[in-house]
């Protein structure tokens, strides 16, 4: 049999409970609030707009994306969290209007309105250097068929094709070694 823990901002709790209660597995959660952006202002961009990043940011900044919808959202921040919450905080569209004026000068404080929030699991801490996602065969660890995802943020989405090619080949890999005994 072959497990694969693909389970997202609790993945490192999955890999506890088998016994995988590693340091390195821990997730932090990083809080990303959006705002959307009214309508009349949206229609000024078609494509993604991304500021300079800062160093040091758990993210890539603030940034404009157009919607599906003909919608624009700006977003997301970042925000360690200890707990799972998808509030959006209004007290934050100062914040994200000084954020974007300088990018997008068109944009008025009041185009701003709450929108919606996610939560990455990140593996780094605030102030740590950036860890990337773990992709693992557990086999080494005791585990044989156990399969990790722990730590898949964006661009995990992005790179999701590339990312079933190699699990693909771990478990072409086990289902091989397994034959040979």
């Amino acid at each position: 049999r072959i497990f694969i823990n693909s389970a997202g901002l609790n993945s490192d709790k999955v890999a506890k409970m088998i016994g995988l209660a590693k340091d390195e597995y821990k997730l932090k959660y990083c809080k990303g609030d959006y705002l959307r952006v009214h309508p009349n202002k949206a229609k000024l961009i078609n494509r993604l707009v991304y500021p300079v990043p800062k160093n040091g940011g758990a993210g890539l900044g603030i940034h404009a994306t157009p919607d599906l919808a003909g919608g624009l959202r700006l977003g997301p921040d970042d925000e360690y969290v200890e707990r799972i919450d998808y509030n959006v905080d209004a007290s934050k569209i100062k914040f994200f209007y000084e954020s974007v004026r300088g990018f997008l000068p068109f944009i008025n404080l009041e185009d701003l309105s709450q929108d919606m929030a996610g939560i990455r699991p990140k593996l780094q801490g605030p102030g740590e250097n950036f860890r990337d996602f773990i992709i693992r065969d557990e086999t080494h660890n005791g585990f044989p068929g156990f399969i990790n995802f722990i730590g898949i943020e964006s661009p995990g989405l992005t790179s999701a094709l590339s990312i079933a090619r190699i699990v693909k080949k771990i478990v072409i890999d086990l289902k091989r070694d397994r034959t040979a005994y």
